[in-house]
């Protein structure tokens, strides 16, 4: 069942578990998420980035999601939330769209502008009954519009995070403590190393859940040490999109397929079980009894 975004926060479970924030492209992949979300009895975040909506329009993601959370044998909770976006009129699309959570990207920014535009996404979400993330600090790599070299990343520092909070009043933030976005972590081998004490701070400082973006490829026992720091939401992506592919070659390796049912359900399935694995390692299964 599709669920405010702020729902899942209702009691504390900090250090306890952490919300997988899966992303999605498509009714497969949704399909596979939401699967995996029923069979591990567990709450999850469906987050579309603004990539998504240029592909498949506003609306049509919207209520794919809605329509498959939604169905009567979906007994878990399923909140949607709005990716990394960086521009206001965006947001304010998605706000009227159907989100009840929404990112506002300003981690490019110098540290008062990102402030700035943060400041005027949530005044303008509260008003709407939706919830608002902030970022602070910049994680290598690229993701849709995102690019970020090594020179450019840099840490969340733990003071700017608490004024950040204070002047903003964000509901969530997205800090930076060392993983990184897209592909190339996989495609050069890079084991990202999470700077768990400056989680710990952070945490320590402010009240609000702690997201970490960029997940995908984080080995589990660095995971578990996150969400034992505060870590509260965990983003991932190209995992998912990895065991979609994975799907559809496996399929195609038949060269007389055609009927993309036969194509796409082994990419559910792949999904699905990507999902699964999420669940376990966040100790996100069997949350919801």
């Amino acid at each position: 069942m599709l669920v405010h975004y702020k729902e899942l926060f209702a009691k504390d479970f900090s250090g306890e578990y952490a919300i997988p924030a899966f992303n999605t492209q498509d009714l497969e992949t949704t399909l596979g998420i939401v699967q995996a979300a029923i069979s591990k009895r567990a709450p999850v975040i469906i987050a579309v980035s603004h990539g998504t909506i240029e592909y498949t329009g506003l609306p049509a993601i919207v209520d794919i999601v809605k329509d498959v959370a939604n169905n009567l044998k979906v007994n878990v909770p399923i909140a949607l939330h709005l990716d990394h976006t960086k521009d206001e009129p965006s947001i304010q699309e998605a706000v009227n769209g159907g989100f009840s959570s929404v990112m506002i990207d300003g981690s490019h920014l110098p540290f008062e502008e990102n402030i700035g535009i943060t400041k005027r996404v949530v005044d303008f979400a509260h008003s709407k009954n939706v919830w608002v993330q902030g970022e602070l600090g910049r994680l290598r790599g690229n993701e849709d519009w995102i690019s970020v070299n090594d020179a450019e990343s840099a840490f969340t520092d733990p003071q700017e995070a608490v004024k950040f909070v204070e002047m903003t009043g964000v509901d969530t933030l997205a800090i930076a403590v060392g993983t990184i976005h897209g592909i190339v972590k996989f495609r050069e081998k890079i084991t990202p190393k999470l700077d768990i004490e400056r989680i710990k701070t952070i945490d320590a400082l402010i009240s609000k859940p702690l997201i970490l973006h960029g997940a995908s490829g984080v080995p589990e026992d660095q995971i578990k040490e996150a969400i034992a720091a505060g870590i509260q939401v965990i983003n991932i992506d190209t995992e998912l999109r990895l065991a979609f592919t994975k799907g559809v070659r496996g399929a195609l390796e038949d060269k007389e397929m055609y009927d993309p049912r036969k194509i796409l359900g082994p990419a559910i399935e792949e999904v699905k079980a990507a999902a699964e694995k999420k669940l376990d390692q966040f100790n996100t299964s069997n949350q919801i009894k």
